[in-house]
C-alpha cells in the first residue's frame, strides 16, 4: 500500500495590511486540491514571539481537508507539546 506524502496548503496574503501597524497582512491558507479555505491568520499571530503573547497555532488532529480528505503538511502551524515529567500523575483536585 503506498503512502501519501502530506502537502502544503497554498498561500494567499491580503492585498492590504489590516490596521497597519497593528496586525499586518491577514494570510489565508486553502487545500492544494479542491482549494477550501482551511485557516486563516495575521502576520503578527503568526510571529512566535511567545514574550508577546501571539502564537498562531492549528489543532493537533487537523491533518487532512474536511471538504475532498487530502494529507495536509500542516506542522509549521502546530505547536509542540512539552512532554510530561516522567512518573508524574495528573490529578483533579476537589
Amino acid at each position: 500500500m503506498a503512502t501519501r506524502k502530506p502537502r502544503k496548503p497554498k498561500a494567499q496574503k491580503s492585498e492590504y495590511p489590516t490596521l497597519p501597524g497593528q496586525l499586518g497582512y491577514l494570510n489565508s491558507y486553502y487545500c492544494p486540491v479542491c482549494g477550501k479555505h482551511l485557516f486563516s491568520a495575521y502576520d503578527k499571530d503568526l510571529r512566535k514571539d511567545r514574550e508577546d503573547g501571539y502564537y498562531f497555532h492549528v489543532s493537533r488532529d487537523f491533518n487532512y481537508c474536511s471538504k475532498c480528505g487530502t494529507l495536509l503538511d500542516l506542522d509549521e502551524w502546530k505547536r509542540e507539546e512539552e512532554p510530561a515529567a516522567a512518573g508524574e500523575e495528573l490529578t483533579l483536585e476537589d
